[in-house]
């Protein structure tokens, strides 16, 4: 169905707004006169609703048992109140039709003709009515069994249908409420909800494509430049050419060959659009358009779209691990951008820039408890990264291993001289780092259950947080301001405590500390965010998971 369907002007009565729907229904959809009867009076054509999670049908069957002898949907203005909140939801990137939508506007069009709704219609309006409150606040991907994000024991709460039937019965009387109760209210959702809303109500058909080519810089001259120059001034990055008076339209029709090269020269105005461009989707800002900068402007303005909603799901997750415990504080690692942001009763506190894995080796989405930190730590260096990483350069440089403070151990604990091992034969050995200046894991690492082994760490690698794409790791988080960071978590703690911490890290060995409360952590990945005026900005989709979350939603 097209996207106009939801696209209603304000100024429409709710009535018309139905009844326009009802009146377009494609003629696969029209009932006849038997089917309609059928509807009406026959229970067992309920049977045909489309199957349901077991959440859902407890979900379902509780509000049903609760509302026994309410008129439910009976009264005009209820129905129209839950149709209008199912074309609300078009603004959280849900898809009206996926509740019944079509159905029930048909039979409030129908109504007065009718007398009365159905069996069946009270039974589709209650369906839709809670799967919309579900996937609201749950997130539809995740409701439909496709949450892959590990989780510790202290996440394991699953949704519990009890709460979503208390939003639904006490928002019987009030929809609206009913929805902005079921609707993440965390504001990184809210304003990326209003980005979706203003760029669904004003999608254009298509940008100017700019034909692939080598990279563009300053100076450089160029048909492609032309290109380039009316991309950004599609999306206003640079000024709309002032509206031409007749005479001025006269001469643009056979421009003169000084006025060619100017529009075809890239000069600082454009390398000032790009460099604005580069800084709204996440990439190098050099104001050149080399790969991924030329890949990011020929994204159409359907799959932005796309990207946004997909981003609007992953959202509807986070907001429920935002708002688990108002007491505890939650540390948040955004992989997509790099950073980390602290939360200290519900309020940030504290932001710093990350170094996440590489697309080759992910940082995994999980959520857990830092429950601990290791001071002045050894790196027990994991096998992937010696055998990867480590094993290529030992066997060009002899000296690798004691220019780095490592040292290498056979199966049985034992150490060895790395100058007598055979590294053609490298089963049974294992490397282990010492602490000090170089090594990897720098000055400190914050631990939390997992099964990926991964952890956030100091590092010593400092230059890289200066790059605006920070995926250089082993899938491990590396922290600029670690230590920072690390004080934040202790800083609820007695002074006693604090100063066990401090006395532990002046000791110069490895010691693991607890902290005085657990931390909350949240690995997550999104790709859009927004900020309050509903301005987007984009990130690249470096793993590559926007194709598959996009697909479970549409499934």
């Amino acid at each position: 169905m097209p996207i106009q369907l939801y696209k209603f002007h304000t100024k429409q009565s709710v009535w018309q707004r139905f009844l326009r729907c009802a009146l377009i229904l494609p003629l696969s959809l029209a009932w006849t006169p038997t089917a309609l009867a059928l509807h009406r009076i026959d229970p067992d054509v309920c049977e045909t609703l489309p199957t349901i999670s077991e959440f859902h049908q407890q979900a379902l069957t509780q509000f049903e048992l609760q509302t026994q002898g309410l008129a439910l949907w009976r009264d005009p203005a209820q129905l129209d109140a839950l149709l209008s909140q199912l074309i609300a939801v078009a603004d959280d990137g849900l898809d009206p039709l996926d509740y019944h939508f079509e159905e029930l506007a048909h039979a409030r069009a129908h109504l007065a003709t009718w007398g009365q709704l159905g069996r069946c219609d009270i039974k589709l309006a209650t369906d839709a009515y809670l799967l919309a409150l579900s996937d609201l606040h749950y997130g539809r991907a995740r409701m439909q069994g496709t949450d892959a994000v590990w989780q510790a024991p202290q996440f394991t709460r699953p949704p519990q249908p009890a709460q979503l039937v208390t939003i639904a019965l006490q928002g019987l009387s009030d929809l609206p409420l009913a929805f902005n109760e079921a609707r993440p209210q965390l504001p990184r959702y809210l304003n990326l909800r209003t980005a979706y809303r203003i760029a669904r109500d004003n999608l254009p058909s298509q940008w100017p494509e700019v034909p692939p080519g080598p990279t563009l810089e300053e100076s450089d001259l160029s048909d492609r430049v032309m290109a380039l120059r009316a991309r950004l001034e599609a999306e206003r990055y640079i000024a709309m050419p002032v509206t031409a008076s007749p005479a001025q339209a006269t001469d643009a029709a056979s421009p003169s060959a000084a006025s060619v090269a100017a529009a075809q020269r890239f000069d600082p105005q454009l390398t000032a659009a790009v460099e604005a461009f580069q800084q709204r989707h996440g990439l190098e800002v050099d104001g050149k358009v080399g790969k991924g900068t030329l890949a990011a402007l020929n994204v159409t303005p359907a799959e932005r779209l796309e990207q946004i909603k997909a981003n609007l799901e992953r959202l509807r997750w986070l907001a429920q691990d935002m708002g688990r415990d108002a007491n505890r504080n939650l540390l948040l690692v955004d992989i997509a951008g790099a950073r980390l942001e602290l939360y200290e009763k519900g309020q940030l506190s504290w932001t710093g820039r990350a170094q996440v894995g590489r697309p080759t080796r992910e940082t995994p989405e999980l959520k857990s408890m830092i429950t601990h930190v290791t001071v002045n730590p050894t790196w027990n260096i994991p096998r992937s990264i010696f055998l990867k990483d480590a094993l290529p350069s030992i066997m060009r440089d002899p000296l690798y291993l004691s220019k780095r403070n490592i040292r290498v151990y056979n199966s049985t604990g034992d150490e060895l001289d790395p100058l007598v091992v055979d590294w053609q034969n490298p089963k049974n050995l294992s490397l282990k780092q010492d602490p000090g200046p170089g090594n990897a894991l720098g000055e400190v690492v914050i631990r939390f259950s997992n099964p990926f082994a991964v952890y956030l760490h100091d590092t010593p690698s400092s230059g890289l947080f200066n790059t605006s794409q920070r995926f250089y790791s082993s899938g491990c988080v590396r922290v600029e301001g670690a230590m920072e960071l690390t004080r934040k978590l202790f800083a609820s703690g007695s002074a006693e405590q604090v100063a066990q911490f401090e006395a532990a890290k002046a000791s110069g060995l490895s010691r693991n500390v607890h902290l005085p409360k657990g931390v909350y952590v949240v690995l997550a990945y999104w790709t859009a965010e927004a900020n309050q005026a509903g301005e987007i900005s984009f990130r690249p989709d470096v793993y590559h998971s926007d194709g598959s979350l996009l697909a479970m939603l549409d499934n």
